[in-house]
């Protein structure tokens, strides 16, 4: 070690040109990479995923299931590097998503899901497509559209324009459209007419279909001219579409009009979007290709809508921008860049009060380090493959990355002080004296972030970027120790006052004081002993009594509100609740715009009935709130704004939360209990028990099950002997009812501007229709006979199945809750205990709790794993470098010294145990080793504990000092995007300060019990 640091000083001093074009030509690389780098608000926080959606009209959950869901998990089972498989069916849409693990790449896991797809025994005419490919966090923009035109028409500018338009831009994977009618044109039959003449629906249809074509010929020369020949037959307008002929009895042809009319209609509205005050608009939500650049592609998309509201829309048609993932960044950027900003300005303020002014040189060397620090964390980060986010750079502590820096800086100050000389060989040989220990230190942080890198899945995503950023900016501190210290070192001088300044007093009364207090513990033996038991238990009882949770919850800025009705309201119904809904958020004064969405798109990418209405709730920004300060208050005041809506289950929640959370367990809700069974109706008993155990646990909030039952079926039986007597097949009558309802798909047609509009048949039924009316809908036998359907299908009023949801090829419920003014896993220690104490599960049913207490219990048993497993490397290293096991005892004390602080901190800061509070407890276990091996690398040498207090007292208060200080903005700030890196520098902050104090009050009187070091080899640590 000591010949590598001398070895890298004397190239520095006589390969200078060499030195010197390394040097910018490694800051100019890393100023570019730093520019070229996208800073994420938040990490990915979930594993690869592929949806796949299928949708089948008509059909109820069970045939949805029977028919799709279970074909396509049989297909995709067993795919490489599949963790989990889940699915929802629900009335004529199928849902499977299949989970993957962390080293399955997003094509691949695609390109695999396709393959298998096609092996899937599915209906005639059943096409399943997969999602976008964008992840759970990848919902980037939402706007609506605003005019004067029909809500049919801004459906058809919606569909057929924007869509296009948006896809176009790079980075941007979908454009889910929501809410507004999509227009149709509509044959009505008259049934009579139809009857008396033989004619059927399908035979309708049939007819139409071919009178919708056009043709190509070839081509002809006529004189000196060539001519192109087609034929032209397609329907242009409603008008054309009358006049086809559909039949021909005794020669005289049979016209649509003749038998019923065009009008123009509209799908069977799935999903409704309603905002403030209007109930039915349409929405458009933009989805981020997976790994594209979120700023660069929401700048796009923001320049494509003034394009289009300007040159291209009709002058009464808006687009509205309501939601843009910029702001989330823009004010997560600040609230990270004056965390950096103030560090590194309290940092340098105390580098120069440390220093003092006179050593400017020193100060500014050391200063130099940290930007230099910086461009290597951009390095590291991209060349492990991870984007930069807010998260990981709001964490960075420049105090830490500097201290071995501080260390060398002192260490030539006091060199050049006592030999009033700066010769070259004193100045080497004093930052190699120091650099040895200090180096030994860098190597045990280093080990300290393995527990971090280990982590996998959620708690992965969101801490190794962290854990590569800081460890690439440790390594850019140690090397620019290497660097900057050298070069500002010929400006230190070496002739000063003998008058002590400010900052020498400060320093000589802190360390009297130190010494009064060690030499009191030093003649105390029984009561520092006592003392040092006390601070074991002390750390034991704050462990114990700890909340426990997974992650704080990160600010967004937006709240998003799930309102859960029964299982049988209308649509009509659902969107009275909705605006009912929106006004009351509308009377909070934070609020901007209320966006509610009912049912779900067209599409399938969202799988929900008329019994869920999404809210998403736009807010002012933070400085403008006053009816609360924090995101979980507001969630509270809307809280008190609807809960006296009967019938009705609430979950608040945030956007992106919200996403990733049904993402994680599948359900639409932070905290979850799942019940495997084979029979859904001791499904929901079971889960229905649940609820009331939970609802009476302290800290529950938002408890609700998912309804399984309890779904209207008006349905028709049918009699097999009787069709079969007038010689009918049960897929007639089907198709009949199917076709009255549904409509029969009889061509699609092309308006002047391009866009596809469904031509439909179906008989002109009185509105409303009911069960006489569709009982006597008519069937047509072989031999002409006409049959209504209720005389070969008996219709029968019951209780149906709403939704089915599988995981793993079981069946499942889940109940979803929220915990709020508690720890969740206390929480989940309570309830489970409740729940085994008054629930007995019938055989080949099971419990099991996911969520984020799900990702806590993995990454800390990951933890319990790797961090003895690290602990017991760092004592290795530790005894291979002192190669004394006492000098190790001494180092070892600084666990508990800091531990105790970090507890302290958390408690004083109302926080509770996190995996991030957990990462920086792990990052303080290496880093207040470097003021214990210090300490007593010096006590080894010159063999006198108090004189080395004097003379290393100094650098240590200094280095802690600027750590701690480094620490403050972040773990004291409040604003969007602070939230998990608070918690991992309250922990750092608080252990630190406990650690710089006990260091140099109860270690020196240890030390000093003990007298002489342990070792003969005064000079030990200049020989390695």
């Amino acid at each position: 070690m000591i010949n590598l640091v001398r070895a890298w000083i004397a190239f520095q001093r006589n390969r200078k040109i060499l030195f010197y074009f390394c040097l910018i030509s490694f800051i100019l690389w890393g100023c570019y990479i730093a520019y070229q780098s996208e800073i994420e608000a938040f990490p990915e926080l979930t594993n690869v995923q592929v949806q796949i959606i299928t949708q089948m009209p008509g059909k109820a959950a069970e045939e949805i299931e029977r028919q799709l869901t279970v074909p396509i998990e049989v297909a995709t089972n067993g795919l490489s590097g599949l963790i989990n498989q889940r699915s929802i069916s629900i009335f004529g849409l199928s849902v499977v998503t299949l989970t993957f693990d962390d080293f399955v790449p997003t094509k691949q896991a695609r390109i695999d899901v396709a393959q298998r797809l096609m092996d899937a025994e599915l209906p005639e005419n059943v096409k399943p497509e997969l999602s976008p490919d964008s992840t759970p966090v990848g919902e980037i923009f939402r706007y609506t559209l605003q005019g004067h035109l029909p809500i049919e028409e801004m459906r058809l500018i919606e569909d057929w324009k924007l869509e296009r338009e948006f896809k176009s831009i790079p980075g941007v994977a979908d454009v889910i459209t929501f809410g507004g009618a999509v227009r149709t044109i509509e044959v009505k039959l008259d049934v009579p007419r139809i009857k008396a003449m033989g004619l059927t629906v399908d035979a309708i249809a049939q007819a139409l279909g071919q009178n919708h074509a056009n043709a190509g010929g070839s081509i002809i020369t006529h004189g000196e001219e060539s001519y192109i020949v087609r034929s032209i037959g397609l329907f242009e307008s409603p008008e054309s579409l009358e006049q086809a002929v559909v039949a021909t009895q005794h020669g005289v042809p049979i016209r649509v009009r003749d038998i019923g009319s065009v009008e123009l209609g509209h799908r069977t509205r799935l999903g409704q979007v309603g905002l403030n005050a209007s109930d039915d608009v349409v929405e458009g939500i933009i989805y981020l290709r997976h790994g594209s650049n979120t700023l660069e592609t929401c700048a796009k998309i923001r320049e494509k809508i003034e394009k289009l509201n300007n040159f291209i829309l009709p002058k009464e048609v808006q687009i509205i921008p309501h939601y843009d993932r910029t702001d989330l960044i823009s004010r997560s950027s600040k609230t990270v860049v004056h965390n950096i900003v103030f560090g590194i300005f309290l940092v340098c303020l105390v580098l120069i009060l440390g220093f003092g002014t006179q050593y400017w040189a020193m100060s500014f060397g050391v200063a130099l380090i940290i930007p230099f620090a910086l461009l290597m964390a951009f390095v590291g980060v991209r060349l492990a493959g991870y984007t930069p986010n807010l998260i990981s750079l709001g964490a960075v502590d420049f105090g830490i990355i500097v201290e071995t820096a501080i260390f060398a800086a002192e260490a030539v100050i006091v060199a050049t002080a006592r030999k009033r000389s700066r010769a070259p060989g004193l100045i080497n040989e004093s930052i190699v004296k120091v650099l040895s220990p200090a180096f030994l230190c860098a190597l045990l942080l280093l080990i300290a972030f393995v527990p971090i890198l280990s982590l996998q899945r959620v708690e992965g995503r969101i801490f190794k970027p962290l854990g590569i950023t800081l460890v690439s900016a440790l390594l850019g501190g140690q090397l620019g120790a290497l660097i900057f210290i050298p070069l500002v070192s010929f400006l230190v001088p070496v002739r000063l006052n003998k008058t002590h300044g400010y900052t020498d007093r400060f320093f000589d009364f802190v360390l009297l004081n130190c010494s009064f207090v060690a030499h009191k513990v030093a003649r105390l033996k029984k009561p520092f002993i006592y003392s040092l038991i006390s601070i074991f238990f002390l750390l034991v009882i704050l462990c114990w009594k700890m909340g426990r949770e997974f992650l704080p919850d990160l600010n967004e800025g937006s709240i998003y509100i799930r309102a859960t009705a029964p299982s049988t309201i209308s649509r009509e119904s659902s969107v009275e609740l909705a605006q009912l809904i929106r006004q009351r958020l509308k009377n909070i004064p934070e609020v901007i715009d209320v966006i509610s969405q009912l049912g779900r798109p067209d599409d399938g990418t969202d799988v929900n009935g008329f019994d869920n209405i999404e809210t998403l709730v736009i807010l002012k920004a933070p400085q403008y709130w006053k009816t609360a300060s924090t995101i979980s208050g507001l969630m509270t005041v809307a809280e008190a704004q609807l809960k006296n809506i009967q019938g009705v289950d609430f979950n608040f929640s945030q956007p992106i939360k919200d996403n990733v959370d049904e993402a994680i367990s599948g359900v639409k809700g932070e905290l979850v209990i799942k019940i495997f069974g084979p029979q859904l109706e001791n499904l929901q008993s079971i889960a229905n028990q649940i609820v009331a155990i939970l609802k009476k646990t302290p800290g529950a909030t938002d408890v609700a099950a998912e309804q399984l039952l309890g779904q209207p079926e008006l349905r028709f039986e049918a009699n097999r002997e009787l069709l079969a007597r007038y010689g009918l097949r049960v897929t007639e009558a089907e198709e009949v009812l199917e076709t009255a309802l549904l409509g029969k798909l009889a061509a699609k047609m092309r308006d002047n501007q391009g866009r596809e509009i469904e031509i439909l048949v179906k008989p002109n039924l009185p509105e409303p229709i009911d069960k006489n009316t569709l009982s006597s809908l008519p069937l047509l036998t072989s031999d002409g006979a006409k049959i209504p359907l209720d005389e070969v299908s008996r219709p029968s009023l019951v209780e149906g199945v709403s939704r089915i949801y599988r995981e793993l090829g079981e069946r499942r419920v889940a109940v979803k809750c929220s915990v709020r003014g508690r720890a969740v896993v206390d929480f989940v220690k309570e309830a489970s205990q409740k729940l085994k104490d008054q629930i007995q599960l019938p055989d080949k049913y099971r419990t099991q709790w996911s969520g984020s207490f799900e990702n806590a219990a993995r990454a800390g048993q990951q933890l319990l794993i790797v961090v003895p497993i690290c602990l017991i490397a760092m004592i290795v290293i530790l005894m291979s470098w002192f190669e004394n096991w006492i000098l190790v005892a001494l180092v070892l004390l600084e666990i508990p010294f800091s531990l105790l602080g970090s507890f302290v901190g958390l408690h004083l800061a109302g926080l509770n145990l996190s995996i991030s509070a957990a990462a920086g407890g792990v990052v303080l276990i290496g880093v207040s080793f470097l003021t214990g091996i210090m300490f007593i690398s010096e006590w080894s040498q010159s063999g006198d504990v108090w004189h080395t207090l004097k003379e290393s007292g100094r650098g240590i208060i200094i280095s802690s000092g600027v750590a701690i200080i480094g620490l403050v903005p972040a773990a004291v700030s409040h604003g969007i995007g602070s939230e998990t890196a608070r918690p991992f520098a309250v922990m750092i902050l608080g252990g630190l300060l406990s650690s710089l104090i006990l260091t140099l009050t109860l270690l020196p009187g240890l030390i000093a019990t003990i007298k002489t070091p342990p070792t003969n080899r005064k000079n030990k640590f200049h020989q390695k």
